[in-house]
């Protein structure tokens, strides 16, 4: 998801905020959630060079790849995700963030080998990267990037990050819905146990759930799914923290299941956006059709209830579900826009009450599906795609303040490039995407500015 950077007052301290169950659960004490890769890292002795990991081979061993570092000006490969080729997710969703406090950033990701693993690895400088403690989950991520999402906080002092997930359990149709929290010091990452938040067992689901997490202005905990029973089930769902996260301590409350909309078929995708005063603007692809739908729609929640759920976009146009983004630039200046499938975008703004259209993007199709992701430093935009030119380039176009320029290559070198996402704050902004290697995957990615 396109990066979102809040600033609040609250009675613990700043609040810095970056963006993008059936019953009430608590979260655990914390634990030292580890797995397979637990520890590693600590000390930088297990620190992996960006483009030493992967394998010519198609492999999920490391060895040389041939992509350049960083400092080359071209991509890192940062992890190789095995035969999962969603390893970054969707566009909307956030597997990479950096964490203000222990300045660097951390990449959250899955592999076929570790089934029941949410990894991480973090990296000061983006070409070097260390592996840290991995999560141990109740269940199998089934190889999909979709199903997760993270978001971080810079909350009284303390890097946060909350991660909301859908697990498949070895019964038929046995999906279920979790939150977890965890704490970034230095190198450690340190997790609470996951706390399941509902369970379903619809054969008519279609993966992914895109399901969204975010930290509010006011320090409120949200999670939104369609893994809950609700005049069926696929649809739009959020729960609302009972209390404040405050970095050095949450409750780990999330309260009762608020149903926002329903939907003819699974919704694939969606977005949380912070507003002023703790209020919160909902997003989701429309899922009036599979696999593509014609519109997103919006909701908007003031203090006590939900809007209406209503397209965002005029007319009907088949997109993919994935092929679309949301920035916060300030309360009153929420961008989104999304790519039609015949091509051509749309680009909308909210000032906080009402959207406008605006001149979007031209040109540059991009190949659909790949993901449009959306990056802001206000008053500037960037949107990025994936291009269907035999390399797969990634394209960036930046919106100025006032107008959007034209289409330029990002990354040009050639791989078959797919889950195109992203992050932006202050200062810091990149792109990852999952990309092919032999016969498996790898996740890349690269610093961009504009």
């Amino acid at each position: 998801m396109g990066g979102v950077v809040r600033a609040v007052a609250l009675a613990a301290g700043v609040l810095l905020v970056a963006g993008c169950g059936l019953g009430v659960t608590g979260l655990g004490a914390d634990v030292d959630a580890s797995g397979d890769d637990a520890g590693l890292g600590d000390d930088g002795d297990d620190a992996v060079e960006a483009g030493d990991v992967g394998s010519d081979d198609g492999g999920s061993g490391e060895g040389a790849t041939g992509e350049a570092a960083a400092g080359d000006g071209g991509a890192v490969v940062i992890a190789p995700a095995g035969a999962i080729a969603s390893a970054t997710g969707l566009a909307q969703q956030t597997h990479l963030v950096y964490a203000t406090h222990s300045a660097r950033w951390w990449l959250f990701f899955v592999d076929d080998a570790h089934p029941m693993l949410l990894q991480v690895r973090s990296s000061t400088d983006f070409v070097t990267w260390s592996p840290a403690a991995s999560l141990t989950l109740p269940a199998s991520h089934a190889g999909e990037g979709g199903n997760f999402t993270v978001a971080y906080a810079d909350l009284g002092g303390a890097d946060v990050v909350h991660l909301s997930f859908g697990l498949h359990f070895p019964a038929q149709n046995d999906r279920r819905h979790f939150h977890a929290r965890a704490t970034l010091s230095g190198v450690t990452i340190t997790f609470q146990a996951p706390a399941q938040m509902t369970t379903v067992t619809d054969p008519a689901l279609v993966d992914p759930d895109g399901p969204a997490t975010l930290v509010a202005s006011d320090g409120h905990v949200w999670d939104a799914s369609g893994w809950a029973y609700y005049q069926g089930t696929g649809n739009m769902c959020a729960w609302d923290s009972a209390g404040v996260d405050y970095g050095t301590f949450w409750d780990g409350i999330l309260g009762p299941q608020q149903n926002l909309a329903t939907a003819q078929h699974t919704v694939n995708a969606r977005a949380l956006v912070p507003l002023a005063a703790g209020h919160v603007l909902a997003l989701w692809e429309l899922a009036d059709a599979e696999p593509d739908p014609t519109n997103v729609a919006f909701s908007t929640f003031g203090g006590l209830s939900w809007t209406a759920g209503a397209p965002l976009f005029s007319g009907t146009t088949a997109q993919s579900a994935n092929d679309w983004d949301v920035v916060h630039l300030t309360d009153t200046n929420v961008r989104v826009v999304r790519r039609a499938l015949a091509g051509g975008f749309d680009d909308v703004r909210f000032d906080g009450s009402t959207w406008s259209a605006l001149a979007a993007p031209t040109g540059d199709p991009g190949l659909a599906g790949s993901g449009v992701v959306l990056l802001g430093s206000a008053p500037r935009v960037a949107a990025f795609t994936i291009a269907g030119d035999a390399a797969n380039s990634v394209r960036q176009a930046v919106w100025n303040g006032a107008s959007w320029g034209p289409w330029t290559t990002l990354e040009g070198t050639p791989a078959a490039r797919r889950f195109l996402s992203g992050w932006s704050s202050a200062g810091h902004a990149a792109v990852i995407w999952t990309q092919a290697d032999g016969a498996g995957f790898d996740v890349a990615g690269k610093l961009v500015t504009f």
